[in-house]
């Protein structure tokens, strides 16, 4: 419900009432809304009360997080880039002296097995009668 306001005792009234039913003052057009108090909004300005070495450290401090942070992504990139999953991975590879010659291994077997099984249960006045277990098996071997 939308109210008008008198403006000498702050009583609420209906919009078609011209005049306070309480004080009998007269509601003006200007009057109807609540005046807004001027503490209602925070100051435009904020005063920043800092001396330019404040300034200067904060500034030196902004810059370092910022460069620290973008060595970080770099360093996550190139590991990324390289292929290597630890955190704490060197990024300059190592030259080894010695050849390796590679050896011949067998290739193993990989094994997939599912097993899936159901259960059936019958019950017949609250008693269980009767219960199937079917179970299926499937292997492969690669």
């Amino acid at each position: 419900m939308v109210e008008r306001i008198c403006p000498a005792c702050r009583h609420s009234n209906p919009l078609e009432n011209r005049y306070c039913g309480a004080c009998g003052a007269a509601l003006t057009e200007s009057d109807a809304l609540a005046p807004r108090e001027s503490t209602a909004l925070a100051p435009r300005s904020f005063p920043l009360a800092l001396s330019p070495a404040q300034v200067r450290q904060i500034g030196a401090a902004l810059a370092l997080g910022a460069a620290t942070l973008a060595v970080e992504v770099g360093k996550a990139w190139l590991r990324r880039r390289m292929g290597s999953t630890t955190p704490d991975a060197s990024l300059t590879p190592v030259p080894t002296t010695a050849v390796t010659v590679p050896t011949v291994v067998e290739p193993f077997k990989i094994t997939t097995t599912i097993v899936s099984q159901r259960v059936v249960e019958v019950w017949e006045r609250g008693e269980l009668v009767r219960q199937v277990i079917e179970r299926h098996v499937w292997r492969r071997e690669d």
